[in-house]
């Protein structure tokens, strides 16, 4: 009984090993200071920081924020694909890539002021905001902040 219990969290498990090394393999990947066709890169001054962001595509803005010891450099794999609907915005957070690294506001609240603040200098008043690792803390605390 607990053998076919297993079987399909198994099965799970390898899907999703199968999907990561995917990924990793994908033609989207690049190396760091690469730039993807159809994204540009820029700095924006916000919050008392200065933090680099790429940007690319058209339509309704969504916001990728990357883990710990990542930079935006995490989402090349998807960024093409949700760039065919979305604007797609894809910062560092502060410390991170090639974001300054102030001596403090690491804090998870500080930081989504950072994004707000970007978001809105890019002109955009609603986004959808997407987070991996550390940067789904703060995810929640910009969608506590700013609903």
């Amino acid at each position: 009984m607990n053998i076919q219990r297993k079987l399909p969290e198994r099965r799970l498990g390898i899907a999703s090993f199968v999907i990561a090394m995917m990924l990793a393999c994908s033609p989207f990947t690049a190396t760091a200071g690469e730039v993807l066709a159809g994204f540009t890169e820029d700095f924006a001054n916000v919050n008392g920081t200065r933090l680099h962001y790429v940007l690319g595509g058209k339509g309704n803005a969504v916001v990728l924020l990357h883990g710990y010891a990542q930079t935006s450099h995490m989402w090349n794999p998807l960024m093409p694909l949700l760039a065919t609907n979305h604007t797609v915005i894809v910062p560092d957070l502060r410390g991170a890539g090639d974001s300054s690294k102030p001596e403090s506001g690491y804090d998870k609240k500080n930081m989504a002021v950072d994004i707000h603040e970007l978001i809105t200098s890019l002109g955009f008043n609603r986004v959808s905001v997407v987070g991996h690792d550390i940067g789904l803390m703060v995810a929640y605390a910009y969608a506590a902040q700013f609903p």
